[in-house]
């Protein structure tokens, strides 16, 4: 069964939520949950509705959904922002964990998620039609508007590494999926600044942060939050904190993520 007819079945279904509410420590229902999720078919959805947020939230069994819901609202490795943020750009939404967690912390944003992978995508736009100020866009970010194609899977569905897909001389049309830059990202949503930009892209963030007109929309941001991924693509580190250096902004690390602060006079 594809992963759209899931979401349908999903939002049809008025079967009861799963409850999950111990957060502080590992828990029997939280080590339950977390293997009952690790193992099984991809094809079958769990709903749970964790303590203090306001709709339940579907993961797939057999892939990384646990993962990420674990490090989401587990550790909360996104309290560490040091403002109420009114803008937020999610890159690398996976379906839709971040944005989910920061909607409920902050219910005055306004957030878009992009999210390349289809089946991710679907998740997402499950797990986020409930909050009228989540956004999904299924869009790939990329140092400029192109179209990507995936070109491997490390680690399961929330590794998905992608490419510039190049247009050679037998080909009329490019096929694969769309990506923007940042720019036209804030642009398509009517940002002029990012309060909180979230950079979870597998790699890709080198490509973003070596493209000479990053420093535009760096400039334009307040916090940058980005999981760094040397491991899969060497260099990652270098291009992020030297780009983000000559914009004026203070660093630091929270679980998986460097963050950056601009700083202030």
């Amino acid at each position: 069964m594809a992963i759209r007819s899931l979401v349908r079945k999903a939002i049809s279904s008025v079967g009861g939520a799963l409850g999950y509410v111990a957060y502080s420590r590992p828990s029997r229902c939280w080590i339950g949950l977390r293997e009952y999720c690790k193992r099984g078919n991809r094809h079958d959805l769990v709903k749970v509705h964790p303590a203090g947020v306001k709709f339940p939230i579907y993961m797939r069994r057999g892939t990384s959904d646990i993962h990420n819901f674990a490090q989401i609202f587990d550790r909360k490795e996104y309290g560490f922002l040091p403002i109420n943020p009114l803008t937020i750009l999610d890159l690398g939404g996976y379906i839709g964990l971040a944005s989910i967690w920061l909607a409920n912390q902050y219910p005055d944003s306004k957030i878009v998620l992009v999210e390349p992978d289809p089946d991710n995508y679907a998740i997402a736009l499950l797990n986020c039609r409930g909050y009228a100020n989540i956004k999904c866009l299924n869009y790939g970010v990329w140092s400029k508007s192109c179209k990507i194609a995936l070109v491997a899977q490390v680690g399961g569905d929330w590794g998905n590494m992608f490419a510039e897909v190049l247009l050679d001389n037998d080909s009329q049309e490019l096929c694969g999926i769309e990506a923007k830059s940042v720019m036209d990202l804030m642009t398509l949503n009517g940002f002029d600044r990012i309060d909180f930009l979230k950079i979870d892209i597998e790699g890709a963030e080198k490509i973003l942060f070596d493209s000479p007109d990053a420093i535009d929309w760096i400039q334009k941001c307040e916090v940058i939050s980005c999981e760094l991924h040397d491991r899969l693509l060497p260099g990652c580190s270098g291009s992020v904190y030297k780009a983000v250096s000559r914009a004026g902004f203070s660093s630091g690390k929270h679980g998986e993520f460097d963050y950056f602060i601009r700083e202030r006079s």
